[in-house]
């Protein structure tokens, strides 16, 4: 017999996978303690830049260690003020100069060429500086940020995010509480930072640099001024949000796309982009991406990416945040991040389309995420999940020259992965003692920086091939049954009938069932549609899921679904089943019974919810609820996946035979409160025998279920 499921089993994603060591060459930059390695830049010629912060008498400076090839030492120089400094950004401008960026608290921070000389005093400033690679020389150096002082925390400026353009002209984005940050005549955003006396308001900006960092082409803010909140004074001090841009690329044409996290329901979004709606409450974020014009006066496209805010309204939880971002040849953007959203955009077929960890109510684990959308910000071309039951995180990204992707962070026990350009599979990956920090590629090398200063250099083909864990789905012939009769593959079930899937590899090895285990419904309102990783279309339409486990899944059948035949592909992770097609009828009945194998007592409760057994049987003359699926079309519809609204009845005619009595129910429709389910209210015949096992049979449209019993006294 087939095992009918009602455990719940978890198995760790990717759990037991073990990979050797990968070759190529390692060092670890002596950054002291203290110290912090933020970037990578490579040259081109071979050279790797490893730029960090490292101790100072009283705080910290910027460091910069030039490695070769072999990742032998070629020279390193440091500078900075007398508090801490510490770099955030850097990249290579045309004529080979380093360009860094990042916070500084130091009063005395080394201005050369300064276009801001002057923020507020006692708080943090941006900085950018333009540095010789080879002679440690200061060419030009700038605070950025304002002068008004900050009502609340002295939060001030910082600049997160670095790009130069083939002209040398410099992009600088980041966050800001100045309320005076200096913006251009015609910005997209002058003002909103800053907050007021019960808080603070920091905004994103985006701004442009002449190559000798003279002029400022263009500044603008970005953010919203207002927050979700709900609690009346609960609110005070709570209703200020936070923007903050953390991540920037820049194409040939000088148009700046930007990433990072906000939870402003009010930040700058256009229309038909991919989210439209901020899934956030209070501190509870989501991420975005926006693309500038050239002058920063506008939006060419803007989006939210994120899942929604979860636990109490007034402790709300949710991560949402992009921390990398790449634009690809076509114009692609690619971000990734952080997410503890159980319900995260994602497309199907991907590599991990659900999220790994139990969806609670309470702080979650972290998974990462990669996501590319189109170059109009209108539709996702794939967005993936990448994490197991562990805390996951992606800290950068890059795309090399065949378009794949290499990420570097903490996830499913890699510090750095290279991913397939359509987000369906893991080519390689790399477990290192460290996380990855920061990635770049430069011909078929990646170079992997960890916080810490280590630094490693391979080729692409040593690093190792991922195993894939599991073979892909297999459905045996008649895999797919009515979900409470368990009837044989070849009879036809009904649209809108709950139904179980049999087979080998159905999921990525984790399972998902009640009580420990349950669905979950979307932000539509209907029951989502992944879980395990797994997915299952019925005619190319994804279908509700109920249960999942390695064996056995248990779906909707689309109520929508027309026709006497449909195909069923069962997609795990990427790796897809063989179709099987089913027969499709107008009425397929099935009643659950208590021992879960369609035999044996059926599924009645009496009136007051408790289950009808031989411990406590009904009377005749009774009226009792039985539940069943499979009745077909109900009357006003449903769709697939929804709770109904209201009373929906069934459109076929519906009887029973109790103890060979024919019996006509007083209600024969769908059951309030649960997706698929129908429900029987019937009362028993007055002349019904007292026995344990008075068979029953329902009867609609002509077709029969399964025979059941029920205990009557």
């Amino acid at each position: 017999m087939r095992p009918r499921h009602f455990a719940c089993l978890l198995a760790l994603l990717l759990g037991g996978i073990t990979l050797a060591p990968a070759a190529g060459n390692l060092v670890n930059v002596d950054l002291g303690d203290g110290g912090k390695a933020c970037c990578l830049v490579l040259d081109g010629l071979g050279n790797v830049y490893v730029i960090g912060s490292v101790a100072s008498a009283s705080g910290t400076n910027v460091s910069v260690t030039k490695l070769d090839s072999a990742n032998h030492v070629l020279s390193s120089f440091t500078f900075g003020g007398s508090l801490y400094d510490q770099p955030h950004a850097a990249a290579l401008d045309p004529q080979g100069n380093l360009v860094i960026a990042g916070q500084t608290n130091s009063s005395d921070f080394p201005l050369v060429h300064a276009l801001i000389s002057q923020t507020e005093p006692n708080a943090p400033a941006g900085f950018v500086a333009k540095v010789n690679s080879s002679s440690g020389q200061i060419l030009f150096s700038t605070r950025i940020g304002g002068l008004a002082a900050e009502s609340f925390i002295r939060m001030g400026t910082v600049v997160n995010a670095l790009a130069v353009d083939p002209a040398g002209n410099i992009y600088a984005a980041g966050s800001t509480n100045a309320a005076d940050f200096p913006v251009s005549a015609d910005a997209f955003q002058k003002s909103g930072a800053g907050g007021g006396s019960f808080g603070w308001r920091p905004f994103g900006f985006v701004l442009k640099l002449a190559p000798a960092g003279d002029r400022l082409f263009y500044s603008t803010l970005l953010g919203g001024t207002m927050a979700n909140c709900f609690g009346g004074s609960h609110c005070i001090g709570r209703n200020n949000p936070s923007t903050t841009v953390n991540s920037i690329a820049v194409d040939r044409n000088g148009i700046a796309t930007v990433g990072g996290a906000t939870n402003a329901p009010d930040f700058p979004i256009t229309a038909g982009a991919v989210q439209t709606v901020c899934r956030c409450q209070e501190y509870a974020n989501n991420g975005f991406v926006t693309q500038l014009n050239a002058g920063g006066s506008g939006l060419l496209w803007s989006t939210f990416l994120g899942g929604t805010w979860y636990g109490f309204s007034q402790a709300p939880s949710g991560t949402n945040v992009i921390n990398a971002l790449a634009q690809d040849g076509a114009g692609n953007i690619v971000v990734a991040g952080i997410t503890d959203a159980d319900d995260f955009p994602t497309t199907p077929g991907v590599l991990q389309p659900s999220f790994a960890s139990p969806s609670t109510l309470t702080s979650r684990p972290r998974d990462g995420f990669v996501s590319k959308l189109n170059p109009t910000g209108t539709a996702l071309i794939f967005s993936t999940y990448l994490g197991g039951s562990d805390y996951d995180q992606i800290n950068d990204v890059q795309i090399d020259a065949l378009e794949n992707l290499w990420v570097a962070g903490a996830f499913r026990r890699a510090s750095f992965a290279q991913l397939s350009a359509d987000g369906v599979r893991v080519l390689a990956s790399q477990e290192l003692t460290w996380e990855g920090q920061a990635i770049r590629t430069s011909g078929n090398i990646v170079v992997v920086l960890g916080v810490s200063g280590s630094v490693l250099q391979v080729p692409f083909d040593q690093v190792p091939e991922l195993p894939n864990p599991l073979p892909p789905p297999l459905l045996p012939p008649g895999a797919v049954v009515n979900g409470a009769s368990f009837a044989p593959g070849s009879n036809a079930v009904a649209p809108g009938t709950i139904v179980a899937i049999f087979g080998n590899n159905l999921t990525d090895g984790r399972s998902c069932l009640p009580p420990s285990c349950n669905p979950t419904f979307g932000s539509n309102g209907s029951l989502k549609t992944t879980m395990t990783g797994t997915q299952v279309t019925i005619n190319g339409t994804l279908a509700p899921i109920f249960y999942s486990s390695p064996s056995q899944v248990g779906i909707e059948i689309p109520s929508e679904l027309t026709g006497t035949s449909a195909t069923v592909h069962v997609t795990v992770n990427g790796q897809a089943s063989a179709l099987q097609t089913i027969a499709i009828g107008p009425v397929s009945p099935g009643i659950f019974t208590f021992t879960s194998d369609g035999k044996g007592a059926g599924a009645f409760t009496h009136l007051d919810g408790s289950a009808v057994s031989a411990q406590n049987p009904a009377h005749a003359g009774e009226l009792v609820i039985l539940y069943a699926t499979g009745l077909g079309q109900v009357t006003p519809s449903v769709p697939t996946g929804a709770l109904p609204t209201g009373a929906s009845a069934t459109v076929a005619a519906t009887t029973l035979t109790i103890d060979d009595i024919t019996v006509i129910p007083d209600f024969a429709g769908l059951a309030g409160g649960f997706v698929g389910l129908n429900q029987v209210n019937v009362r028993l015949p007055a002349n019904t025998r007292s026995a344990s096992n008075i068979p029953v049979l329902l009867i609609i449209g002509g077709t029969a279920s399964n025979p059941v019993t029920i205990a009557v006294q």
